[in-house]
């Protein structure tokens, strides 16, 4: 078994965090594109607009999660979810 150093592992780690949380960025962009919200904070003007921001993050975390929880269930959910917040 191989030897490896807590700096290096820590290092990988950090490295391998940076990418993940620059692709769910990505991802959280092109999310926001789909449905036409431009801007997080221009979703929540209002009660509507508190609403889309939910169903927006509610999405978000069911999309983050799906490969954790491979709940049919979970998916049609957020499939519903996508459905109504294209829609209004």
């Amino acid at each position: 078994m191989k030897t490896v150093s807590i700096d290096k592992m820590a290092e990988a780690i950090a490295a391998s965090a940076a990418q993940l949380k620059e692709s769910a960025d990505a991802h959280n962009k092109l999310i926001a594109e789909a449905f036409g919200i431009a801007d997080s904070d221009d979703t929540t003007n209002g009660a509507a607009g508190e609403l889309r921001q939910a169903l927006y993050e509610t999405i978000e975390v069911l999309e983050e999660t799906r490969r954790a929880f491979k709940s049919k269930r979970l998916e049609a959910l957020r499939k519903k979810l996508m459905k109504v917040l294209m829609a209004t």
